[in-house]
């Protein structure tokens, strides 16, 4: 068959949701035509009639009590036909990696007759922890993931074993990411109960990632979910769940964090480690890093480490940023260790989930030849137990540091001794061993583990990747379900603000009705968060809304005159920088703000003397002296025009410089120097500049006496300087 694009599945996907039946179906039968597939094609024929005869049967005014559920039929079955569609192109035509596994576990399962519940007995009948139980929890991985659809017996087998001791912990974890991203890659209704049987079963760091998976597909399958009434009882049901809310809630949370990795990642790239590189002799030489491994980790700071950063206080300040992003639960080390994702370990996609426990063999082989005093267990259960670094990480981590030569393997082990240690302190103090903040931290690790197969793993291109889209779970039929606390949805907002995500805080913020102090808190936010958005109008409204709450603050009156300005009312700008000034006369920036309003409104005496200010408070501020040089010049004070257009030549001056210069002296009747300025002026920036702007201030060289016509000649005097 022609290729099936994705933009067809899902345009295809949204005609059904949005009940455009006929385009379906026309859409859908232009491909149902180039494929040889009597089995896809009798299904389709057969919905196609019965949506013929409901047409029929509804415009005859036949009354059938049994048309609603029709209806969603054939809707589930139209869904069903274009994902056989979109698999057979995948496979008919993909040449990636993850295709050609797919073609062999089709081709196994039909010549072989492999079942899952055959693969599980195959896991179980090895040993913990040998090579072969290992190859077998990998192929069963992939079973799961790229079979289609769970028949009835795959879900009883899943749903016993959900609860059963034979599987560990890690094993379990394992099949439910398996479950998981073979939902998303593939709708099966079954899929999702399997998710529901593993979170119902409720051991610990197996119902974590179930709830993840669950949410994940509502938010994959939202436009079709309702089609589905088992689904949306199992979630009724565990919306019974007293934590429920709080869980939701940490897992939307670390949804939004995980849009910022990227960000982080780029900082941590371009500033943080750049800068390391330049202080990193001086930290040496200072710290006397060969003593301090040995005798002084214990020690709670350095005293020398404000000193080191005296020379670079933004540096010190960033490196703070990055520890409270990392306490918040923001994925900081992702660029850390994306390279170290290419070791054998990685190889098997199914270690790309595994949770990180200290038996693992593979973990304790990486320690096997540390000697002296190295207590392998002891860390690797300080590892295990660590909060701040996912899983996938954790591994990683192992992983590289058997490769590393004794001495500098030595150093960094100290390294990351000490940093667990400095994080087990904050740990305690926060009283993370609470319950619902251990949940809270399985969460965490586990999207992060998520996140790094999507954005490292080698076959990342051969899947949809799940954290590209907008991640608005609260706009989903789960949330709806889950959550009825407006606060939560306070919360989600709360941190797309702090993060920097503002048309997200907009579309949540701008639907709430809020009362008393927290709404002026919201307008306040809104306001600041159109403004990111460059939309000062509906700024500067929600500004002023905040205002009618309680007496405006000092912040608030300066951002209402901002938005004012930046839509060119300065009338209005005017009247908020001067409320502000009544608090603040001496700040320099709103007396520049008001001389600039002034300025605009043609008020040069009054602007001067702002300007002036500044230049009182702040003498060296060079880009003050613009504005005085040509309000000076405007108010026809020629002789302070020219002594500050002169300083302004000596530092780094710009084209209009020269200009504004060439005007005052050319009012003055000094033409030749006049034209003189402007030659300098078109070396830097051409002629139409200097053209332009002597025809837009001619109105100002008339009123301070020269001659319309020799302005005009003054232009074609220029251009033939240039012949």
């Amino acid at each position: 068959m022609n290729q099936y694009s994705d933009k067809d599945y899902k345009l295809i996907c949204d005609y059904i949701s949005e009940k455009k039946l006929s385009d379906a179906f026309l859409l859908t039968e232009k491909y149902i035509n180039k494929i040889n597939k009597p089995e896809i094609r009798r299904s389709f024929e057969k919905q196609k009639e019965t949506y013929h005869y409901l047409l029929e049967y509804t415009f005859k005014g036949i009354n059938d009590p049994e048309k609603p559920q029709i209806y969603k039929n054939i809707q589930k079955s139209l869904f069903e036909i274009s994902e056989n569609l979109k698999d057979l192109s995948f496979k008919e035509n993909s040449t990636s990696k993850l295709a050609s596994e797919k073609r062999v576990i089709d081709s196994e399962i039909v010549k072989h007759k492999i079942s899952i519940e055959e693969e599980i007995e195959n896991l179980l009948s090895k040993d913990i922890e040998s090579n072969s139980r290992k190859k077998a929890i990998c192929k069963l991985f992939f079973l799961l993931w790229l079979t289609d659809k769970f028949s009835e017996s795959d879900n009883n087998i899943l749903k016993k074993y959900a609860r059963s001791k034979k599987l560990y912990f890690h094993e379990k974890s394992v099949l439910v990411s398996a479950v998981t991203i073979s939902l998303l890659r593939r709708f099966d209704r079954r899929k999702f109960h399997v998710l529901f049987d593993f979170y119902d079963a409720g051991e610990e760091n197996v119902w974590n990632r179930a709830l993840v998976g669950i949410v994940m597909a509502f938010y994959q399958y939202d436009k079709r979910i309702y089609l589905y009434d088992d689904i949306i009882a199992r979630l009724r049901l565990i919306s019974e769940d007293d934590n429920i809310k709080l869980h939701i809630e940490n897992i939307i949370l670390q949804y939004i964090r995980s849009k910022e990795t990227e960000k982080i990642s780029k900082k941590l790239r371009d500033e943080i480690i750049p800068e390391m590189e330049k202080f990193r002799p001086k930290i040496q030489d200072k710290l006397n890093l060969d003593e301090i491994i040995s005798d002084s980790l214990g020690e709670d700071k350095n005293p020398d480490w404000e000193e080191i950063f005296d020379d670079a206080p933004d540096l010190l300040e960033k490196m703070a940023d990055f520890s409270k992003l990392q306490l918040e639960g923001s994925d900081v080390f992702m660029s850390a260790f994306a390279g170290f994702k290419n070791f054998p370990f990685f190889r098997e996609i199914a270690n790309w989930f595994m949770p990180f426990y200290s038996e693992n063999k593979e973990v304790k082989d990486a320690f096997a030849e540390f000697k002296g005093d190295f207590d392998t267990e002891v860390f690797t259960k300080g590892l295990e137990h660590s909060v701040f670094i996912c899983n996938s990480d954790k591994y990683s981590f192992c992983m590289n540091v058997n490769m590393m030569p004794e001495a500098q393997r030595g150093m960094i082990i100290e390294l990351f001794k000490a940093e667990m240690e400095q994080m087990k302190e904050i740990s305690d103090e926060d009283d993370i061993l609470n319950k619902n903040n251990t949940d809270k931290h399985i969460f965490t690790r586990y999207l992060q583990d998520l996140y790094r197969f999507y954005k490292l793993h080698p076959m990342r291109n051969d899947v949809e990747d799940f954290f590209a889209g907008d991640l608005d779970l609260h706009n989903t039929r789960l949330f709806e379900i889950l959550i009825k606390d407006k606060s939560v949805l306070e919360k989600i907002a709360e941190l797309y603000f702090k993060k920097g995500f503002f048309e997200e805080t907009v579309e949540i913020l701008d639907k709430m009705k809020f009362k008393g102090k927290k709404a002026q808190k919201n307008y306040e936010k809104l306001g600041f968060a159109f403004q990111k958005m460059n939309d000062y109008k509906k700024a500067s409204d929600n500004y002023i809304k905040a205002e009618l709450y309680s007496e405006s603050s000092l912040w608030l009156i300066k951002k209402i005159a901002f938005c004012y300005r930046k839509m060119h009312d300065y009338e209005n700008a005017l009247k908020y920088y001067q409320r502000a000034e009544a608090e603040e006369e001496d700040n320099i920036h709103l007396q520049a703000n008001i001389g600039h309003c002034y300025l605009s409104l043609g008020d040069h005496e009054n602007a001067l003397k702002k300007y002036f200010k500044v230049e009182y408070y702040d003498p060296d501020n060079v880009k003050a002296m613009r504005p005085i040089a040509w309000c000076s010049f405007v108010s026809g004070k020629f002789e302070t025009s020219e002594k500050y257009y002169k300083k302004l030549l000596e530092n780094k001056p710009t084209a209009y410089d020269f200009i504004n210069f060439g005007h005052v002296l050319f009012c003055k009747g000094e033409k030749i120097k006049a034209v003189d300025m402007y030659m300098k002026a078109i070396n830097i920036a051409g002629l139409k500049p200097v053209e332009d702007s002597i025809t837009e201030d001619k109105d100002h060289l008339i009123k301070h006496g020269s001659e319309n016509t020799d302005i005009d000649l003054l232009i074609d005097y220029i251009k033939s300087k240039m012949i």
